[in-house]
């Protein structure tokens, strides 16, 4: 039924580019939808008149400031790509931690291009961009300046208007507009919609053939696409699907009209490619493709049991977060030598997560760590990696450490690994966690892994299909 009324809403051709930036319309994954909250009309008034008063007081440090917000002067380039950045380290690497060596070949296709990257780090834009040595990339601000900031809070208290005019038509019932009216004024809307505005400046100064984004059916992803269309509709846009996906996905495979959706979709590996091509909903027939990934995967041996040192993984979810990283914290209460590594998806407020779990980092054990360094780093630090639904534990299983996965009770299978471990993994209490830890160190299960690995490696990292990246970008 959410599914219905959400997708009404997002395929309507009157709904405003606020509404559709609405991030609890977009849902990535089935198990958004049965995160149970309590949605009442006293809370609603309480976010939007906090919001309200943090906004004003913001936008007054913004008049004391001045306007910060930096934009580099580019010239036209025949491809734009949108990267992140999630640690300061990667800021002059060789290889982009998403999109690996894409961009020598788009340099030995003579492809001139400029690459803009999110800034999911605790460091400022402008900071980084003084520290960034390349000339052909640029760090977004993570917020806009004065008059942006004020026009799109602006366009949010007008978007509560149109969902009541939605409600009036008997489209959407009162539950579901106090649950689209939260998400209207949480900050992953408000990140959808400066998205949409900084996309539209650039690609008015770079005017690019091609746009190549990630592409994991996340509601910024859309807004991307939405206003390089707004500016030039023959940009082709393409969706680089970097990342395992499962029948569980929804968003990715949803078509929404307008503009919305990527003009081709690059799929890196064999099984989400067979995913993508039967379900995504498109009017082209063609427009889902196996490329392949440009990431260079080295697998290193599996590491032996010096220390129990855990690396948690949790989703791009706060409810998820929420409860791995509560088992984990009861498990590091009671056993003091179990060391864990807490690490977050760049989409996810670190701050946030810990605030619903009722801590603060200084009340946080000595025996975890809130990550900011690397993911290589804290791999190799790691012994086993606890992880729910994250495509990270890929990389992780290749780079030598045992994959443990948490099953709640009663949920759906979100495991990228179900089909090369059969739930031999699996745990979903303490006690079969610690069962399965005992099991992980014995020879046959390590021989197992192993085949498992090099499985992995040969059905998901394949290599690049350059000619079909040359005949996609022929223009």
């Amino acid at each position: 039924m959410k599914i219905k009324i959400f997708n009404s809403i997002l395929n309507n051709p009157n709904s405003s580019i606020t509404v559709k930036s609405i991030s609890a319309l977009h849902i990535v994954k089935f198990h958004s939808l049965f995160v149970k909250k309590n949605f009442k009309f006293f809370l609603i008034i309480h976010k939007i008149l906090k919001v309200l008063i943090l906004n004003n007081i913001y936008y007054f440090y913004k008049i004391l400031k001045g306007n910060n917000t930096n934009t580099k002067k580019v010239s036209e380039k025949k491809v734009l790509i949108i990267s992140h950045l999630i640690n300061k380290k990667h800021l002059n690497s060789k290889q982009d931690f998403y999109y690996g060596n894409f961009e020598n070949v788009l340099k030995k296709m003579n492809k001139s291009f400029f690459k803009i990257m999110i800034n999911h780090t605790k460091y400022s834009s402008s900071y980084l961009n003084l520290n960034n040595k390349y000339k052909n990339s640029y760090i977004l601000e993570k917020d806009l300046d004065f008059s942006s900031e004020v026009n799109i809070f602006t366009k949010k208290m007008l978007a509560i208007f149109e969902l009541v005019s939605l409600l009036l038509n008997k489209k959407i019932n009162f539950k579901i507009f106090l649950i689209l009216t939260a998400s209207l004024f949480d900050s992953s809307t408000s990140f959808s919609l400066r998205m949409y505005y900084q996309i539209k400046d650039y690609v008015k100064k770079i005017k690019p053939d091609y746009c190549i984004l990630t592409y994991e059916g996340y509601t910024w992803e859309r807004m991307c696409i939405k206003g390089i269309k707004t500016i030039n509709p023959k940009i082709k846009c393409i969706g680089y699907q970097h990342t395992p996906v499962t029948n569980n996905h929804h968003a990715i495979f949803n078509y929404i009209s307008g503009n919305f959706n990527p003009d081709k979709i690059w799929c890196s590996q064999n099984t989400s490619y067979r995913i993508l091509r039967e379900r995504v909903k498109s009017k082209k027939k063609d427009n889902v493709h196996l490329i392949g990934s440009f990431k260079k995967i080295i697998i290193k041996k599996l590491k032996n049991k010096k220390q129990d040192k855990f690396l948690v993984i949790p989703e791009g979810i706060y409810s998820e977060c929420e409860n791995l990283f509560k088992f984990t914290l009861n498990l590091a209460k009671k056993f003091k030598n179990f060391n864990f590594i807490w690490r977050v998806h760049p989409v996810i407020d670190f701050t946030k997560v810990l605030n619903n779990l009722n801590l603060n980092e200084k009340d946080v054990p000595k025996n975890i760590k809130i990550s900011n360094d690397e993911f290589d780093h804290d791999v190799y630090k790691s012994t086993y990696v606890i992880y729910k639904g994250s495509a990270a534990v890929l990389k992780s299983v290749l780079m030598g450490n045992y994959p443990i996965y948490f099953k709640s009770n009663n949920e759906k299978n979100f495991d990228p690994l179900k089909d090369f471990f059969n739930k031999k993994n699996y745990f979903s209490n303490e006690k079969e966690f610690l069962l399965l830890l005992k099991k992980i160190q014995s020879k046959k299960y390590k021989k197992e892994i192993k085949n498992k690995v090099l499985s992995i490696k040969k059905n998901i990292f394949l290599k690049p299909n350059l000619q079909k990246i040359k005949k996609h970008l022929a223009k």
